[in-house]
């Protein structure tokens, strides 16, 4: 077993403030956030329980790329900003810090860009908001982690009194499912992000490293949008908005994650930061046994929510980790393929750029992305970066036979 929450950054949340709270809300008027973020908080202790009078307080939303916040890909500005009314109320100072995407570097421009098309330089005007242009990032070490022992994070994540994650409800075709615990990957500056890709490419040690990640960070408040979520293949283009109408808070973000799947219908075993966790013990795989409080899940549960296309394929999931590298070489062969899309593939080299191991490459003659097969390890970065929805994901040779008589699929 790994390390578990007692080891987290000091000053983290109490345990009594350990169940998962959830609430409505329609949409993403102000009056309306700060009317269910305060019912949301109140059975957790308010945010006076997180955090504390001159304090400088990191909100770190998910910001995949430069995007619009009705495409459900980001957190939306605007629960952002309310989330920081709250912490200026409480005494503290809040400051918005992100690094964007896996194939961008860490630079200026780029947040910048990503801050101003994601609608943050417009929430930092309304609300007085800092957001966070600092470059800079330091290697760690991390003695306590399970596979991550040095890790690379954003300098300004390491200066902060505490962290208040602030991440998005989507589904992901690597990881199943993307909520509090993957957006902490986001401490990792840009292009560093496409290396951790590169070096674990099988599921089960890309999540044991999220979790080394997410628990280093330890933040004290996981706060989950799940006003406008995303189902299908996301965690990018490739996925469909869908309204849930809710909001999620809890200091346990592994317990956050797990109601979050509750909702929607996934399956806790599959999704492979979840299944990790449990072997950790730092849950018991017993999705009843998170407390919750507020609105019922039973009540906000989705019936018909879409999961996305690698929800149900052969090799998927955490359950890879327990079966011996030769068979999941084979296995992973039984995944979908990228294929970037004549027509709607834009040249603009986001999936070259993003991917860890080169096997993209933008082809002016053809207008169109090639994906080097043998080269592609099925990380699904390409698909995650594309902005225009130019990358489909299919089952190549045997694989589509069987997909056709419902082996895999």
């Amino acid at each position: 077993m790994g390390y578990t929450y007692d080891d987290r950054v000091p000053g983290a949340a109490s345990p009594e403030a350990s169940a998962v709270a959830a609430a409505r809300c329609a949409d993403y008027d102000a009056a309306r956030l700060r009317a269910a973020l305060g019912e949301l908080l109140a059975p957790l202790g308010g945010m006076a329980a997180f955090v504390r009078p001159g304090e400088r307080i990191a909100l770190k939303p998910n910001i995949l790329f430069a995007t619009s916040p009705d495409r459900a890909i980001i957190t939306h500005p605007e629960l952002v900003g309310v989330v920081a009314s709250f912490v200026k109320e409480a005494g503290a100072h809040p400051v918005v810090i992100e690094s964007p995407g896996t194939g961008v570097v860490h630079a200026r421009p780029v947040i910048e860009r990503a801050f101003r098309k994601a609608g943050y330089q417009d929430l930092a005007e309304r609300y007085g908001l800092e957001l966070c242009f600092d470059t800079d990032w330091k290697a760690v070490s991390v003695p306590k982690a399970v596979l991550a022992k040095r890790i690379e994070v954003l300098s300004p994540i390491l200066e902060v009194d505490g962290v208040i994650n602030l991440a998005k409800f989507k589904t992901h075709m690597f990881m199943i499912f993307t909520g509090a615990i993957k957006n902490l990957f986001g401490v990792i500056p840009g292009l560093n992000k496409a290396a951790y890709h590169a070096r674990l490419n099988d599921r089960r040690r890309f999540a044991e490293m999220l979790l080394d990640v997410a628990c280093f960070v330890g933040p004290r408040l996981n706060i989950v949008d799940g006003i406008l979520g995303m189902e299908g293949d996301g965690p990018g283009t490739g996925g469909r908005p869908r309204h849930l109408g809710v909001l999620l808070a809890g200091a346990d973000m592994v317990a956050v994650d797990v109601a979050c799947c509750r909702i929607a219908g996934i399956d806790t075993s599959v999704v492979p930061v979840l299944a990790a966790a449990r072997d950790r013990g730092l849950w018991s795989g017993r999705e009843d046994d998170i407390e919750t409080v507020g609105v019922p899940l039973e009540e906000l549960r989705v019936r018909d929510f879409v999961m996305p296309g690698s929800y149900e394929g052969i090799g998927v999931g955490a359950r890879t980790g327990l079966i011996d590298a030769p068979l999941r070489r084979v296995l992973r062969h039984l995944n979908r393929m990228p294929r970037p899309k004549a027509g709607r593939c834009t040249l603009c080299a986001a999936c070259e750029r993003g991917c860890p191991v080169k096997a993209i490459t933008v082809d002016q003659k053809a207008k169109v992305a090639k994906v080097d097969d043998a080269l592609c390890i099925r990380c699904y970065c390409c698909h995650e970066v594309c902005p225009s929805a130019a990358i489909d994901l299919e089952f190549t040779g045997i694989a589509r036979v069987l997909d056709k008589i419902g082996i895999v699929g």
